[in-house]
């Protein structure tokens, strides 16, 4: 089993921050709280943005400082709730959580030969299981985005720090992806662009790793069974390690 990063790893490190985005969230919160009126909607929803920007605007630099706001995407969520005198139960929070997860759209595109990995990890019997760290994305919000990127049908499951309830290199996020595809650590490999989030992390758990950088500085070094300059040059990676073992 290929266990995958996203961010500096199938896409690109940095998500662009743009102004009009805010429309786009207000427009799925509204669909999100269809029994709350549009003016408390719209209260709520400039609460959540503003609330938010720091982290946006650090996630426009690199998605690993998503961490920046210092606080879970459902503890700012339930604070601000709380602070337009509104409800907060599990489903709400959920429901806004992926209303504020901005989609793909047509001008974001994966890092080349992330489709390619993809495909040939399915040619040599991999299972390619997303393993990522995020802040309103959860699973179902990344199967919308490599659907509209043409990529879901190579993937086989979706695991993010959202729904292992930490984050990387905590490691909840592979834990749960093993117990879901009952792979054993040594059948796994981890395919990440971050030494201290994937490769660490893994080698502790007993998997494979290949240290990715198709968006990064060449590293001075890694503890990594392999490291790739680009996204073709680990698919030879995995192919290598599958014929030694």
């Amino acid at each position: 089993m290929a266990l995958i990063d996203v961010g500096g790893t199938l896409w690109p490190n940095s998500w662009p921050f743009r102004e009009s985005d805010r429309v786009g969230r207000l427009e799925r919160l509204a669909k999100a709280l269809p029994h709350l009126a549009a003016a408390v909607v719209l209260a709520l929803g400039e609460d959540l943005i503003a609330s938010s920007r720091p982290g946006d605007l650090a996630r426009d630099r690199s998605t690993e400082n998503f961490v920046s706001l210092n606080q879970p995407a459902e503890v700012l969520i339930s604070t601000c709730l709380e602070r337009q005198g509104l409800a907060c139960d599990a489903a709400t929070v959920r429901g806004i959580r992926r209303a504020m997860a901005i989609p793909i759209d047509e001008r974001f595109q994966p890092l080349p030969g992330a489709g390619e990995l993809l495909r040939s990890n399915r040619g040599l019997g991999l299972q390619n299981v997303i393993t990522s760290n995020t802040y309103w994305r959860d699973a179902d919000s990344y199967w919308d985005d490599f659907g509209r990127l043409g990529m879901a049908e190579d993937i086989d499951d979706v695991v993010t720090s959202v729904d292992a309830g930490y984050l990387k290199p905590h490691p909840a996020v592979f834990e749960l992806a093993m117990q879901r595809s009952g792979a054993a650590p040594e059948k796994c490999v981890v395919i990440g662009n971050r030494e201290e989030n994937d490769i660490a992390p893994a080698r502790a758990l007993g998997m494979r790793t290949i240290l990715v950088y198709p968006d990064d500085p060449k590293p001075e070094g890694s503890r990594a069974d392999a490291v790739a300059p680009d996204l073709w040059a680990c698919a030879e990676a995995v192919r290598d390690m599958l014929e030694r073992t």
